[in-house]
């Protein structure tokens, strides 16, 4: 029997595809269900169109200790509440926090990927610590994690020993479903709207838009626009400032959802010459869209795309220029073919959680077709 409730821990969720994650996840869970939210970010905000009964108990406040302990004693007070109820409830995390020491019910988390083990570069000795303890805390709590690619689950088993029986791949869903707004008015200043950008993805130090900057001087024809997500990484403004094609640089804030789908079907290419993905969410989101996309040699991205993306054979400006030139060369991917919708994608994660509080044994189908 389906638990009365699910409870989701958004203690982990900050900026960028975890976000979207929970956006989605909401927005698609099946009808006639319960989702009470805690910790949600401060101004996240209920999707329109939600079909399930959407409770939001609390939001993040004050710094990372504070909002950890405040979603700890929330979730301990929801958790033993829900033990009380005939039907019970499950609890979903949508990412290692410590907060799950609260939990009084066994939890499923999700595990986007294991970058401050494997890319630590440019995260501060505290946020190293926190992430150690939260993937502690989730391994050990967790009766079922939940990776959003084999090469997560494979990192599982090579850093922390997790076998694969406890460890299921959950690809996220990559359909923007917003109709397209407008292009940033400096972005459409710069190229009169109409593929003569590259457009990269920008809002954290692991995303090799250095490369990108680099390449650009090989590519006379296009400008370059940066997704910051409103996070200016120094690195990337530096390399910006030493390049000789610094006028062919734009870098974007935050962008609405509508502004973004936009920018990235407008685009003449999507670029993520990341030095390290756990999924890597917008490339395949932009192969969706309908937009070729170029990414690097790491392997997450290669399952990500299915294959479909133009890969480099190095992390070199040189490799990322040639890629680019075959991307925009070729034609232009049939919108929609890539990857799976958001409701087949939270369908799929119902199902985990049904079959595990049934005690079945877990799907390690993945269901990643459209």
């Amino acid at each position: 029997m389906r638990p009365a409730d699910t409870i989701v821990d958004c203690s982990g969720v900050g900026p960028g595809g975890i976000t979207r994650v929970l956006t989605e996840v909401v927005r698609h869970w099946p009808a006639g269900q319960r989702l009470r939210l805690v910790a949600v970010p401060p101004t996240w905000e209920v999707p329109a169109g939600a079909a399930a009964e959407v409770a939001v108990v609390s939001r993040q406040a004050g710094d990372r200790a504070r909002a950890v302990a405040s979603a700890t004693t929330t979730l301990r007070r929801v958790t033993g509440e829900a033990r009380q109820e005939p039907a019970g409830a499950q609890v979903l995390s949508l990412s290692p926090s410590v907060a799950m020491v609260g939990s009084q019910l066994p939890v499923t988390t999700v595990v986007h990927d294991l970058a401050f083990r494997l890319w630590p570069h440019d995260l501060s000795t505290s946020v190293r610590q926190y992430r150690r303890a939260s993937y502690a805390t989730a391994i050990n709590r967790s009766r079922q994690l939940l990776c959003v690619s084999a090469r997560t689950r494979h990192d599982l088993l090579g850093l922390y020993g997790v076998p694969e029986n406890r460890a299921t791949v959950w690809y996220p869903g990559s359909d923007v479903d917003v109709v397209p707004g407008a292009l940033p008015p400096e972005l459409a200043a710069r190229t009169g709207g109409v593929r003569q950008y590259l457009l990269v993805a920008g809002h954290a130090a692991h995303k090799g838009v250095e490369l990108a900057v680099e390449a650009l001087a090989d590519l006379p024809d296009l400008v370059l626009a940066v997704l910051t997500g409103g996070q200016r990484i120094d690195r990337f403004t530096d390399a910006v400032a030493a390049s000789p094609a610094a006028d062919r640089v734009v870098l974007l804030d935050r962008l609405s959802d509508a502004d973004y789908a936009a920018a990235v079907a407008n685009a003449a290419a999507f670029l993520m010459p990341s030095h390290f993905e756990g999924y890597g969410l917008p490339a395949a989101e932009a192969l969706r869209l309908g937009t070729p996309t170029v990414i690097s040699p790491d392997p997450a991205l290669l399952e990500a795309t299915d294959g479909r993306a133009e890969r480099m054979t190095t992390w070199t400006a040189a490799a990322l220029v040639r890629a680019v030139g075959e991307a925009v060369g070729g034609p232009r991917p049939r919108a929609g073919a890539a990857g799976r919708s958001w409701r087949d994608a939270t369908a799929h994660l119902a199902h985990l959680l049904d079959a595990d509080q049934d005690g079945r044994a877990l799907s390690q189908t993945t269901g990643k077709q459209a």
